[in-house]
């Protein structure tokens, strides 16, 4: 039944990846097929799906977001999704104070972040840390999500998440634009 579950959300992850080429940045065209943050939202959704902590309840997933909430209900929707065996709890962060919490955090590219201090915060921790921040995804956040020729693509640092004790899913990292 599990290899049945990830055949199937590959499937999805693999229908999204061919969605993606729909994904416009929010400057370029209002009436994109598929807004950029629903797309985000999705991408989300699947790195929890597809990821596995050390230790911790895979069928609770507790996911943070940093900075505005450019979502617009998408996010939410989404999580509330149980297909997957998944429940999802959604928070949004004021701050970084709270981010032991969390098990997914996304950091908005809104947020002005310091990375010694977030890197500080999550030391020792088992979170997956996303941005859609270039210059934060450099400095060691685990995944990356970018506009590439009007395409959402993704990059892994899969070195931090080993670091941190992730495992993530070989169908995910096959499908990342890059992984270091």
């Amino acid at each position: 039944m599990k290899r049945g579950y990830l055949v199937q959300q590959l499937l999805l992850l693999t229908l999204l990846c061919g969605f993606a080429r729909f994904a416009f940045a929010e400057d370029l065209a209002s009436s994109a097929p598929v807004p950029e943050y629903d797309m985000k939202a999705a991408y989300l959704y699947n790195f929890a799906v597809l990821t596995t902590w050390p230790g911790q309840n895979q069928t609770n997933i507790r996911m943070c977001v940093l900075g505005h909430d450019n979502f617009r209900g998408s996010l939410e929707q989404l999580t509330k999704k149980t297909k997957s065996g998944m429940q999802f709890s959604l928070r949004y962060l004021a701050d970084l104070n709270a981010v032991s919490s969390c098990q997914l955090l996304f950091i908005d590219s809104s947020e002005n972040v310091d990375a010694a201090i977030l890197f500080k915060q999550l030391e020792g921790l088992s979170v997956l840390t996303v941005t859609d921040n270039a210059a934060l995804f450099d400095a060691g956040v685990m995944l990356g999500m970018f506009v590439d020729s009007k395409r959402l693509v993704f990059d892994v640092n899969h070195a931090q998440a080993q670091k941190a004790g992730l495992a993530l899913s070989s169908k995910l990292l096959r499908v990342a634009r890059k992984v270091f």
